[in-house]
């Protein structure tokens, strides 16, 4: 059975579906031909009790202890009661404020702290979970949505024009190990000797790869806004030499020719201000034409033109034809297929969602994998 098939029958939403699993809660195989999910009857019974007892309010963390046999039925519904006890308690106190306030007439101007009763500690709780509610539980529209992600890709794709302005040519002219020298054409065992230079390419090259990986995993496992920015400001500066780097070894590995001495950290610099200047255009044109996110192929259509315009202009002006085509065509079909999916599951989230898409893009593996419901910032650009 299908995800779709699942949503259809059950009544949980995909994200859900989808979160349960990355909790841990369901196990559902992959279809050898496609790769896609299928879930079994087991995987359907095991979300309808899922469901039973997130509409009695039963944590995640208690219904994963119940599946793993930590846990018994009988110990979380004692605890559950006990939170429902003082649940009960807390809304007798806000009824009688509230009948408090409706037998006296009040007008809105008079409403203030000192109509609460005298139990600080509760009405503390109380104003924390509200608080905390409404943060977490916005749910963003599309339009909403593709702003925030906009506002993110724009500003990582603009660290990472800062960090190549900077440090471009000092990262272009140390990847020397990355690049094939001559002799090595004239040599009988040309290709034996190619390959052992990776240890010299490791720290331009290979490094920013690791870190790439370390910050995916990074992302997926933590709940923590503030590590969250902080690794989002990570991708984004090392974005940069990565690109470098594999313009470099792309260089070296399939064309076999020497260090282009006339390119410069300005290139890469103006590559990555163009890309920000798409996510905008991008921006624009879902504000502009609603539909534009509705099908993949006027996303695709986007990406070709765009580069176009700028194979166009950036060859003219520095002759890297080829080098200015690849580089727009893979980016900026990657930024579009990619919004184009998150767009599609955008809808009925709330703000993690946007924020964890614009990191997830920011970094080359996290766009393989899903990061829904692994966190919960705390601010949206409305």
């Amino acid at each position: 059975m299908t995800i779709k098939d699942v949503e259809n029958k059950l009544g949980i939403t995909k994200a859900n579906i989808r979160y349960y699993e990355n909790e841990g809660l369901i196990s559902p195989k992959r279809n050898d031909t496609n790769n896609y999910r299928e879930y079994s009857e087991q995987d359907i019974e095991q979300l309808e009790r899922i469901k039973v007892l997130r509409v009695l309010g039963v944590p995640i963390s208690d219904i994963r202890e119940l599946k793993d046999g930590k846990l018994n039925l009988d110990a979380v519904m004692e605890n559950r009661l006990k939170l429902l006890h003082e649940e009960e308690q807390n809304l007798e106190a806000v009824r009688r404020v509230c009948e408090n306030l409706r037998q006296c007439h009040l007008p809105f101007d008079s409403v203030s702290e000192s109509i609460l009763e005298e139990d600080e500690a509760s009405w503390g709780e109380q104003l924390a979970k509200v608080l905390k509610e409404d943060i977490t539980k916005e749910i963003l529209t599309p339009k909403q949505f593709n702003k925030n992600l906009a506002l993110m890709l724009s500003y990582g794709y603009c660290i990472c024009a800062v960090v190549s302005f900077l440090l471009g040519d000092w990262i272009y002219s140390s990847a020397d190990g990355i690049y094939f020298p001559e002799k090595l054409m004239d040599s009988p065992g040309m290709m034996e000797k190619v390959f052992p230079f990776a240890s010299t390419m490791g720290t331009f090259f290979f490094l920013p790869v690791i870190l790439c990986i370390i910050c995916y995993a990074g992302m997926y496992f933590t709940k923590n806004t503030t590590i969250l920015m902080v690794i989002f400001h990570i991708n984004a500066i090392n974005l940069a030499p990565l690109l470098i780097a594999a313009y470099t070894f792309a260089r070296g590995f399939i064309f076999l020719w020497k260090k282009d001495t006339s390119i410069s950290g300005q290139h890469f610099g103006l590559f990555w201000l163009m890309t920000a200047a798409y996510v905008i255009i991008l921006f624009l044109l879902s504000r502009t034409w609603k539909h534009f996110f509705t099908k993949a192929r006027y996303v695709i259509a986007a990406a070709l033109g765009y580069t176009a315009v700028m194979t166009l202009i950036g060859g003219t002006l520095s002759g890297m034809w080829i080098a200015f085509f690849i580089g727009f065509f893979l980016f900026t079909m990657y930024i579009g297929l990619n919004w184009f999916h998150a767009y599609h599951d955008a809808n009925n989230n709330n703000r993690y969602f946007a924020v964890t898409e614009g990191l997830r893009i920011m970094n080359i593996f996290g766009a393989a994998f899903d990061m829904r419901g692994k966190t919960s910032p705390t601010w949206v650009q409305r």
